[in-house]
């Protein structure tokens, strides 16, 4: 198809010749002209190299994928010991360049349905490690200390690994307690109240840290660089580890953040603001406490029990 100005323009060709490659290369293209954000590109990105490790997307047409290559992708990751809950969130990841194919009719239509799953209770920090994790170390090491730091502040706030990346100096208003999130998984940017312990926290860290500019990075390498991911995720789990606590996920701090608002009845609805949910679904999962909360303070609220004190 020629323009105006007499240039070809690059169309999808409608036989079967393009490879899913190809196809999820220009889906991947119309997201970033679409303004999606990197985050969302990049869960994109993952899901088809898993698809990948079954199928050889290079060669494979893209007219060739239908329902029943979907089942068995979907029987592949359930043999090789991926959770339901992991297989839903990489056919998730596939499904919207595969829907593209069919809007363009190189692949036809078939339907998308999650596969059931059980609700499983998230895993989070116990009262125990956190006392270890939060014991201040000596301030001799620059690395040891900021991780300290970050610990506290995820614990604090809630925010995310990515998130917490692209906290700038001057998101942070101490004087009127409250933190700015502007580079968010949704891109909507929120506010966060910053309690007194972190505020007294990021205080003494500041002037230990000698930043100069509003606009440097909160948290960065010994060099004053934005923190990269890796090191971010590395430098925890070596803090954690040296501590005798076997868990160091970053997003774990945002279950127990987010349990433990629940659990000291915290409003729901603040708590779905506070982490940046679309909707209190999401915010549900962190309901689901242990056997151990459930018992605390029964007797107070059972039937029975109040029917007996009558």
């Amino acid at each position: 198809m020629q323009t105006k100005s007499g240039l070809k323009r690059m169309t999808m060709n409608k036989g079967s010749d393009k490879t899913f490659t190809e196809l999820n290369e220009a889906y991947i293209k119309k997201c970033k002209v679409n303004n999606l954000s990197e985050y969302t590109i990049n869960f994109y990105k993952v899901s088809v190299r898993m698809f990948g490790k079954f199928v050889d997307i290079d060669q494979m047409k893209a007219n060739e994928i239908n329902r029943e290559l979907i089942d068995d992708y979907i029987l592949h990751l359930k043999e090789t010991g991926v959770k339901d809950v992991t297989i839903n969130t990489y056919v998730r990841g596939i499904s919207p360049s595969i829907k593209y194919g069919m809007e363009l009719g190189i692949i036809r239509k078939f339907g998308f349905k999650e596969i059931r799953t059980r609700e499983e209770i998230k895993e989070t920090y116990t009262k125990q490690e956190l006392e270890i994790l939060l014991k201040k170390p000596s301030m001799d090491s620059f690395s040891v200390y900021r991780n300290w730091v970050i610990i506290n502040f995820l614990l604090g706030t809630g925010i995310r690994a990515l998130e917490l990346r692209s906290i700038r100096i001057k998101d942070n208003d101490l004087s009127s307690g409250i933190l700015l999130v502007t580079r968010t998984k949704n891109r909507k940017p929120r506010y966060i109240p910053i309690s007194r312990t972190l505020n007294n926290i990021l205080v003494e860290y500041l002037e230990f840290r000698k930043a100069n500019e509003p606009e440097d990075y909160l948290f960065c390498n010994e060099f004053g660089e934005q923190l990269p991911r890796t090191t971010l995720q590395m430098g925890i789990t070596k803090y954690c580890k040296k501590r005798g606590v076997e868990k160091y996920s970053l997003h774990l701090f945002r279950h127990t953040f987010a349990r433990m608002w629940i659990k000291n009845h915290g409003d729901i609805f603040s708590l779905k603001k506070i982490l940046g949910h679309s909707t209190l679904k999401q915010v549900n999962h962190y309901a689901n406490l242990e056997t151990e909360d459930i018992q605390n303070g029964f007797d107070d609220f059972c039937a029975l029990e109040n029917f007996r004190r009558m």
